[in-house]
């Protein structure tokens, strides 16, 4: 696998509760991108339950992501597919092998690995219903991630139940290692019946106590875990109450401040293109879906950037991460004045390319950071 270092996007789109339009959304925000001149792939991994092919028009057997996981092709630009918009190419799931839908973690590891190799300014991942790990981590995985649901007590449940299940996996995931806070988080997530009362800020006042060096690192989280709403099937100029309640209890009992970027129209007529999705686009009665589309990119575009320096890596792998943490042990304490030295360990696991930019800046360099083709 060669990787392509040029700065992109990756989006991952997820819902709580299936139905709610999540992978034709995934479909339309591609196809609008595509249509505006930006190369675009869709990655389907709703493992399992794949259907991106399904709203393309795709019913031709064709490489899928099974190919690369039972290593019959060296990596995902060989599954690559064309569909009928140009500029936009799909990795399909359609192909179902047992054991597919629950990824060891190396193999999740290696599939994001590939999905950030692939030469695209965006990259679309449409994701599985429900708070499963593999769907919680490649959510997290991603630049920005979409939660998508509907106006409706039910789905609006189910999608505070994912957004706090990706909370406490990158908690987990970030804090894995630390002898103080990874206990506490652990008792909380094992914790039912609504028992938990573990937030940023119930996290923040133990960190206060446990380990006061980590106060940066949780206010760095608190400021980047903003996951994106969209509301399907909503009348227009409409902002149900169940929405507010549901960035309310986001904010009140999770401290995190969600983003409604915006509503899609509910049309009875995109039933007679579920074999179409963009061409449904380009119809009278799409273009208020179109509309829509626009809006929700521009804010998702507007929010989201990379700052990636341009000679390192924009991806590292569990090897590159150990290798970088264990020479930051060998280093002089002075390299980390104006922050700490187990806060930039931990962020290892977190943002190691702005690690690595942090620490190029005061001087220190390693084979780990850079391309093979510095």
């Amino acid at each position: 696998m060669k990787p392509d270092n040029t700065p992109k996007m990756i989006f991952s789109v997820a819902g709580g509760k299936g139905g709610v339009g999540k992978s034709i959304f995934s479909v339309a925000l591609g196809t609008k991108l595509a249509m505006d001149g930006h190369s675009v792939t869709l990655v389907d991994l709703d493992l399992g339950a794949a259907n991106l092919h399904t709203y393309l028009g795709i019913i031709k057997k064709t490489p899928t992501i099974a190919d690369f996981i039972l290593k019959k092709v060296p990596s995902l630009h060989d599954v690559l597919v064309e569909t009928s918009q140009e500029n936009m190419r799909l990795i399909s799931g359609s192909e179902f092998v047992p054991g597919m839908a629950n990824p060891a973690h190396w193999m999740k590891l290696k599939i994001m690995r590939h999905v950030k190799s692939l030469a695209a300014d965006y990259i679309i991942i449409d994701l599985g219903a429900g708070v499963h790990f593999n769907t919680l981590d490649f959510f997290s995985m991603s630049d920005r991630g979409i939660v998508v649901t509907a106006p409706e007590p039910g789905a609006v449940m189910n999608a505070y139940s994912f957004i706090k299940g990706a909370l406490f996996r990158r908690l987990q995931h970030i804090f894995k290692n630390h002898p103080d806070i990874a206990p506490v988080i652990d008792t909380e997530t094992k914790k039912t019946g609504g028992e938990s009362g573990m937030g940023l800020e119930m996290l923040t006042e133990q960190i206060k106590t446990l380990s006061p060096d980590m106060l940066p690192l949780m206010q760095e989280i608190e400021h980047e875990f903003c996951p994106a709403l969209v509301v399907n099937r909503t009348s227009e100029g409409h902002r149900h109450v169940l929405v507010r309640n549901l960035m309310t209890l986001c904010r009140d009992k999770l401290g995190v401040n969600i983003e409604h970027v915006g509503n899609l129209p509910d049309i009875p007529e995109i039933t007679d293109y579920l074999l179409k999705i963009p061409a449904f686009l380009n119809t009278w009665s799409g273009k208020s879906y179109l509309d829509a589309i626009n809006n929700i990119s521009d804010k998702l575009i507007r929010r989201t950037g990379l700052h990636v320096h341009a000679a390192t890596k924009s991806d590292f792998s569990d090897e590159d991460v150990e290798m970088i943490i264990h020479l930051m042990e060998t280093l002089d304490d002075g390299i980390f004045s104006g922050t700490g030295r187990s806060a930039c360990k931990l962020r290892m696991y977190f943002k190691p390319a702005e690690v690595v930019d942090f620490l190029i800046s005061r001087g220190v360099t390693h084979e780990a950071f850079y391309t093979q083709e510095r």
